[in-house]
């Protein structure tokens, strides 16, 4: 078969897949070229691992086909799937005291049949891997009395020794200290261009991912924001999509780019005095309560039913919340209670809540607000989150942006707007 016609390394279509009924990868349709080293980067709980685990068939997927080299997961076996992938976890412990050689000889055992010893060659390629992962000095030593860090390396040898067409690398570096990573790293750039090993690496170091990797997907809650070449999904504003917080990205004589939080006003500072109101239900609050309160802001919140995530949450920070009863409506007095606390606010912030019948008074509060020369910030969708008959808070949420209520796009923009 010639290259021109060389099937890709990984195909993905349609892929839903997740635990207990809970989606965490959904709709995902990908292709990766044989030889390419593809950063895999978003935020906790994106589904970056999950991802991974179904490339190697540890995971099966509700739904969707994943191939490799052109041959469906489906129709391989364990052994023939080892001889082609290799996975490296971010950590691994091992119940009894094998030495670092003996794991790392592990990695042959794909290559070996049933009642077959390892030979010559398996040795030698174990030495390598130990030599190329710097470990060689340490394989009489028990993986068990290793540190993390020198844990790691022994796992990267023992992939690095089953001699694998694709290597997933689920944060693989994450307990290495600086050198090490920058090794490692630079080892599997080496496999990648010198042998055309195949590298998907998932990764909460974006640096990393920009400095190694020609391709990033960038995830969030199991969808992909961006797919391209750093330069162009590391941008501030995709960024922010994925992160709640401001993201700076800076060129790099190099040709890449550099990420890194923007630098924070003293909040505390900036924030004495300032009093925000928060409206919120269900536990999509939560972030930004947490951040107000870290920040030093005097924050109330509601109405909220008893019970409810975000009044827990609230509890939690001290926060002062006006209550209704569980599963009512907001009333009158619990109404009367939130307006007082808008009345003593000077911002008033509405996080992406669903509204509803018994909870759409709270946009009310929001026009007395303007309506009263406060800044009203507003999280964006409205639209898809209104289950009211008439579709009553997408009404208001057009009238209060035509007020001069300012709407948000993500949690960046929104503390941007504090």
């Amino acid at each position: 078969m010639t290259a021109a016609c060389e099937p890709a390394a990984i195909e993905i279509e349609n892929l839903n897949a997740g635990y207990r009924g809970q989606a965490v990868v959904t709709d995902l349709t990908l292709t990766v070229k044989g030889g390419e080293l593809l950063g895999l980067v978003g935020p906790n709980g994106a589904g970056k691992t999950t991802l991974l685990r179904c490339i190697a068939g540890l995971h099966v997927p509700v739904r969707g086909t994943v191939r490799l080299f052109g041959r469906s997961l489906t129709e391989m076996t364990a052994q023939e799937r080892a001889r082609c992938v290799a996975v490296v976890p971010q950590s691994v412990e091992t119940p009894m005291a094998f030495t670092v050689e003996e794991i790392v000889m592990m990695g042959r055992t794909a290559s070996l049949s049933r009642w077959q010893r390892p030979g010559r060659k398996d040795r030698a390629v174990a030495e390598r891997a130990m030599v190329y992962a710097d470990v060689v000095d340490m394989k009489d030593r028990p993986v068990n009395e290793l540190s993390g860090g020198e844990k790691q390396r022994v796992i990267v040898a023992m992939a690095l020794a089953q001699e694998p067409r694709i290597i997933l690398m689920d944060e693989a570096t994450s307990h290495l200290d600086i050198h090490h990573r920058l090794e490692i790293m630079q080892l599997v750039e080496r496999l990648n261009i010198d042998q055309g090993v195949t590298v998907v690496m998932v990764s909460h170091d974006l640096n990393l991912a920009a400095e190694f990797c020609r391709r990033v997907l960038l995830m969030k809650d199991g969808l992909l924001l961006g797919d391209g070449a750093p330069q162009e999904v590391f941008a501030e504003p995709l960024l922010r999509q994925a992160y709640p917080c401001n993201i700076q990205v800076h060129p790099t004589v190099s040709g890449t780019v550099t990420i890194m939080p923007a630098p924070r006003l003293n909040e505390r500072t900036a924030a004495s005095g300032v009093r925000v109101h928060v409206v919120c239900g269900g536990g999509c609050g939560g972030e930004i309560l947490r951040r107000l309160s870290l920040g030093g802001y005097t924050v109330t919140c509601g109405v909220l039913n008893e019970g409810d995530t975000d009044a827990r949450i609230a509890a939690a920070l001290a926060i002062d919340v006006a209550l209704e009863k569980p599963f009512l409506p907001v009333g009158q007095a619990a109404l009367e209670r939130a307006r007082a606390m808008v009345a003593e606010a000077s911002i008033m912030v509405v996080a992406p809540v669903p509204f509803g019948t018994g909870n759409v008074a709270n946009l009310q509060l929001a026009e007395e607000a303007l309506a009263q020369g406060k800044r009203v910030l507003i999280m964006e969708g409205i639209d898809d989150r209104d289950y009211t008959p008439g579709l009553e808070a997408a009404a208001k949420a057009r009238a209060l942006r035509e007020r001069g209520a300012v709407f948000c796009r993500h949690t960046a923009e929104l503390f941007e707007q504090l």
